[in-house]
């Protein structure tokens, strides 16, 4: 019961993100584009530099426009939040029917927020229309989030939804009958301005594991940078200079990279944060949790993502099969209570080979 996976975007490139499993409507028009604006970038004062999306599906006419995040970031769940803040770029011309955000069960059906041309939202439940909310200004950043459930934890037998904007509910709690599933996918979507150029922006994506969670409440996803090597067990090599840290920091490339030629069972790289503090450039008052997130190719050995607060207890991400010659994402998250004078270490090991 807590945070699952977030996501703040860097500077990456659609190639070296689609390595990590991420996914677009057209991959190769390169429509989706990254910036670094304010205006168009969720953040706060004093933040590192920080980078969103821009979704504009209408100068190569490819329909909707939308961004998956890869598949591991939900799957498997039965039900929690997903909130990411997303401001319109425009004030008129809304479509009706676009999606913001949206879970896809295994069975195919989804638990969706959809737009209306007048700038309010829709709720979906089994991919039933239930209700929809009051119209927004959605022209300056709203923070919205579904609380979705298909586990039949709210009523048995159902599957459930509720949309929120910044922090209040919108829409009642609504439920469909149908048979307890698990998701595969989640989307998010340009909203209602597509058709626009552009259309809307996105700056960052969190996920909560459980219904109980605070998961309508506003929080930053944001980057700290390693700015250290830990302790390493193995022989891990720089593709360039002598720091392993300086080669796996932000953005995720493939381009850059530490290796081990030889791993063997617990061989393990570890790269460290400056403070909190000092990474964020501000002091948070309350920190809900801390995702690392890996890729990695090459031997055929099992792997997994571990992060850990100032070297203390460890979280460990799933056991992931590497695949050799293709690129394998994985992640880990810790919910540990986190002050504004602790370091994040980093943790890249070995399980099996």
């Amino acid at each position: 019961m807590a945070l699952r996976w977030s996501w703040s975007f860097g500077n990456e490139t659609l190639t070296d993100l689609a390595t990590m499993g991420w996914t677009t409507s057209n991959p190769a028009s390169g429509w989706l584009n990254l910036t670094s604006d304010a205006d168009k970038v969720y953040t706060y004062t004093g933040s590192p530099t920080r980078y969103g999306w821009i979704f504009d599906g209408y100068q190569t006419f490819v329909g909707e426009g939308f961004l998956e995040p890869p598949t591991k970031s939900v799957s498997g769940m039965g039900g929690g939040w997903i909130a990411t803040p997303w401001k319109s770029a425009v004030s008129t011309g809304y479509t009706s029917g676009r999606t913001v955000i949206k879970v896809t069960g295994a069975s195919g059906e989804v638990i969706e927020i959809r737009t209306t041309s007048t700038g309010a939202m829709q709720l979906y439940v089994s991919n039933t229309f239930k209700e929809t909310s009051s119209a927004a200004d959605f022209t300056d950043w709203r923070y919205v989030a579904l609380r979705w459930d298909m586990s039949g934890a709210d009523t048995a037998g159902s599957w459930s939804g509720q949309i929120f904007v910044d922090g209040s509910a919108v829409t009642a709690l609504n439920t469909e009958v149908d048979a307890a599933d698990t998701a595969v996918s989640m989307r998010i979507g340009p909203g209602p301005a597509r058709n626009n150029t552009p259309d809307a922006y996105c700056s960052q994506i969190i996920v909560w594991d459980a219904l109980a969670d605070a998961g309508s409440t506003a929080y930053f996803a944001t980057r700290a940078e390693p700015t250290s090597d830990g302790t390493n067990i193995g022989t891990w090599t720089p593709s360039t200079g002598a720091d392993d840290y300086a080669v796996v920091d932000s953005p995720f490339a493939t381009a850059t990279y530490t290796q081990d030629a030889s791993p063997s069972a617990s061989d393990r790289c570890e790269v460290v944060t400056s403070t909190i503090a000092t990474a964020l450039g501000t002091s948070p008052g309350e920190v809900a949790g801390v995702t690392a997130h890996t890729f990695s190719e090459g031997e055929t050995v099992t792997a997994r993502a571990v992060v850990s607060k100032s070297g203390g207890t460890e979280a460990n991400g799933t056991s992931t099969a590497i695949s050799a010659g293709a690129t394998t994402y994985a992640f880990a998250t810790d919910t540990a209570t986190y002050t504004s004078s602790d370091t994040i270490d980093v943790i890249y090991e070995v399980l099996t080979v």
